[in-house]
């Protein structure tokens, strides 16, 4: 008896540790699974924490000059009247008395402070004092109120704080609005990043229940399809389930977060852990057709389907491992809940399954009609059979398509365009991000590019001249993107009369009386500065790729003004850190792509040590890859986080078909001998259940189509055509390579048996003598 002929005993005799198990396993999950964090479209979701450049932005910018800014946004006739003004004023000094705000802010808080001067009464005037205020203020101004009907509240706080104590400051934001009893007729309104970002998060959160149930009720459909000829057809659907449930646990376990990308993983792994569970379904119903025992049949599925998948598991995990080599930590995520979960469906597929099939059979046992070993298959294997055979026999012709095809595809894919701005990967009539672009447009772009100045004393007034240069010389050579350019030197400037002091002293004395808003935000202690680049909306006008650009001529502008000797000038901000999200989506996507074929291939070479078994799988992949490239391209489609994993999702589903095909096609050659008849069975036999489970990946996958997330919903409609095309490959262009590479293996292989009875004869003394006389 066989290592898997004994693990199928086991199973049959010890239903009770089994299901016991896993509700234990279960109940451990749910509780983990209450860990996980859920994580919006942040920097750290697409830069890793342990890069250069990622360390230079967080622990020299954010922890010393990062600020979030909360916008409250103020719309009606007149927002300068007295009670809108005391309205504001009230708002601002409750939000000063919150923890961690660093600074408010408003046109209240101008006007009231220039009362305190005239009065020494911090105070909203009358209306008459107040439009003499602001005659006075001149356009400086205009960031606070670009117009009569328009203006808004800044309340700052520390990039450096916790998730949780920003969603504090945003609910206190909220309710003080309500609090402030702004007169009827105006309009107010929680905007800026930080509210944009928190919406997405309660969006992402409701919208993945109602995918995930979608994505249950079409597979249901679909198992009602194609997978209608066994008894319980719908069963794969609560073993799939189960390892779910058990993924979710390790998630929280390991304390991976659930972002857009890592969620989209979820349908694959039903779609893949529902295929386990069909392998062992449809033998299991096969053996028990040829008329076999239940105990035997469950015996004889053990050992004949869970090496196959076990293979067959171990070249996706090789596949979707490649993505741990990506920089980019949300991919990174995605791989690794792929990986994990395909375990947990794996699991459930072979133990829970495999007992509830048993015991069911057991319990509820049913006549079938025996039908030994004959060929006969389901309907839908019978007409797979027949299109292998079509295939074949017009072998030239498929495969010189497929390639013509794929090489297309191949070229093609270079030229994809590619997607990083967050904006675009969601909703576009969604209500925050609505307020943030009205803001926007009304007073003017955020985009900030930072360069991070350190030298033992900033306030040399080399320093700050080479500062104020700099800023200048940006602002003339980049006017068409440099909308302003701030830091120390430009405050220093303004209280000097608008020059800068040639004395260490009275610099230090200017910086000693500058407010703490003005100063804070650009100077930490003696050492450090940051001169900002106020860019306006250039991620939105010139998209990921024109930003690059962007960045790297400035990068180019401070290598030709160099800043003096000793001090040093480093180029960061958001813009700049996410530049290196690019290049993971364009040579890093490539390298996955080819990591994950070479893994695949020297796995199975290890596994089946044959040249051709391990080439089998592969070749078809490179197919469906170079065909993606097509549909991306003339799809207009664009590579996102999500859709830059095509090349190892492609490798995981469509290799899997493959191997399961390759592993039956060669135990029907084992006992028929004749390749073409070997094909025929195997088809008619395993393609109902790879139809099965690639439609159930198919449908799973069609759910994410209807995401309100833009980047969910494209790789949903990406996945389902790679699915397809695999299935596609599986069926046409597999079965050829399979064939022809067989039979000319066969082919050599009697050549060489030939060749040895030649050698053989040759050497044979009496053969010598008969050709001698």
């Amino acid at each position: 008896m066989t290592c898997m002929e004994r693990l199928g005993v086991w199973i049959t005799k010890n239903p009770v540790i089994i299901i016991a198990a896993a509700l234990l396993l279960t109940l451990v999950s749910v509780h983990y699974a209450q860990q996980i964090e859920s994580q919006g479209m942040t920097t750290e979701s697409f830069v890793s924490k342990d890069s250069a450049i990622y360390q230079l932005y967080d622990h020299l910018y954010v922890e010393n000059f990062g600020i979030d800014a909360n916008v409250i946004l103020i719309e009606g006739d007149n927002v300068a009247k007295a009670d809108v003004l005391s309205a504001c004023l009230r708002l601002s000094d409750h939000m000063k008395q919150v923890n961690h705000i660093v600074a408010v802010q408003s046109l209240a808080d101008t006007v009231a402070d220039a009362e305190y001067q005239i009065s020494g009464i911090r105070r909203i005037p009358s209306q008459e004092k107040i439009d003499a205020i602001l005659a006075s203020a001149g356009s400086s101004l205009q960031s606070l109120m670009p117009d009569k009907d328009h203006s808004r509240m800044i309340v700052a706080m520390p990039a450096s704080i916790q998730d949780s104590q920003r969603k504090e400051i945003l609910s206190e934001i909220n309710s003080a609005v309500g609090f402030a009893e702004f007169p009827a007729g105006y309009g107010v309104k929680v905007t800026g990043d930080r509210s944009f970002q928190e919406a997405i998060v309660d969006l992402m959160n409701s919208s993945n229940s109602q995918i995930l149930a979608l994505c249950g009720v079409l597979m249901v459909l679909a198992l009602l399809l194609v997978f209608r000829h066994v008894r319980w057809p719908l069963l794969p659907i609560p073993v799939v389930i189960l390892g779910i449930i058990w993924t979710f646990g390790a998630m929280g376990f390991l304390h991976i977060p659930m972002s857009m990308v890592s969620f989209a993983a979820f349908p694959i792994m039903i779609g893949i852990g529902i295929d386990y569970a069909i392998q062992f379904h449809n033998r299991m119903d096969e053996e028990l057709g040829k008329g076999e025992s239940v105990l035997d049949a469950a015996v004889s599925t053990v050992s004949h389907v869970a090496i196959p998948v076990i293979i067959a598991l171990t070249v996706t995990e090789a596949g979707f491992a490649s993505l741990l080599s990506s920089i980019v930590p949300c991919i990174n995520d995605f791989g690794k809940v792929c990986m994990i979960g395909l375990i947990m469906c794996y699991l459930s597929a072979l133990f829970v399954n495999m007992t509830a099939l048993y015991t069911s059979e057991q319990k509820l046992p049913v006549k079938r009609k025996a039908d030994g070993h004959s060929n006969s298959g389901s309907g839908i294997g019978n007409f797979i059979a027949k299109v292998a055979y079509f295939c074949v026999k017009r072998s030239k012709v498929v495969l010189g398509v497929a390639l013509v095809l794929a090489l297309a595809g191949n070229y093609f894919d270079s030229q994809v365009p590619i997607e990083t701005t967050f904006e675009n990967y969601i909703p576009q009539d969604l209500t925050p991000l609505i307020d943030l672009n009205h803001m926007k447009n009304l007073f003017g772009g955020t985009d900030s590019i930072e360069f991070i100045v350190q030298a033992d004393d900033i306030t040399d007034p080399e320093i700050l001249e080479w500062m104020d240069d700099f800023g200048n010389y940006l602002l003339t050579t980049r006017s068409d993107r440099t909308e302003s350019v701030t830091s120390i030197a430009t405050y220093i400037k303004q209280a000097n009369g608008g020059v800068l002091p040639d004395d260490k002293t009275r610099i230090r004395e200017i910086i000693s009386s500058l407010p703490q808003a003005a100063r804070d935000p650009y100077l930490s202690g003696h050492n450090l500065a940051v001169i900002d680049v106020n860019v306006g909306n250039s991620q939105k006008d010139l998209g990921s790729e024109g930003m690059a650009r962007l960045i790297t001529s400035y990068e180019e502008d401070l290598a030709w003004m160099t800043p003096p000797p000793g001090v040093s000038a480093r180029i960061t901000g958001k813009p700049a850190v996410m530049t290196t999200v690019i290049d993971a989506l364009t040579s890093g996507r490539v390298e996955m792509s080819l990591l994950g074929l070479v893994l695949i291939f020297i796995l199975l070479l290890l596994i089946y040590r044959d040249l051709i078994k391990a080439l089998l799988p592969v070749m078809p992949m490179l197919v469906v890859i170079g065909w993606m490239g097509l549909v991306m391209y003339y799809g207009g489609l664009k590579y996102t986080p999500l859709t830059a994993t095509l090349g190892a999702l492609v490798l995981g589903v469509g290799s899997e078909y493959a191997i399961l095909m390759m592993e039956r096609f060669y135990e029907e050659l084992h006992n028929i001998g004749d390749p073409y008849e070997a094909l025929a069975v195997t088809a008619s036999r395993i393609g109902s259940a790879l139809m099965a489970s690639g439609m159930t990946v198919v449908f799973g996958f069609a759910a994410l189509i209807a995401s309100p997330f833009n980047i969910i919903s494209n790789f949903g409609l990406v996945t389902v055509l790679s699915v397809i095309f695999a299935l596609v490959t599986t069926f046409t262009v597999f079965v050829v390579l399979m064939i022809r590479m067989e039979i000319r293996r066969e082919v050599l292989e009697n050549a060489r048996q030939e060749l040895k009875k030649a050698i053989a004869q040759i050497n044979n003394p009496s053969w010598r003598r008969v050709n001698e006389n």
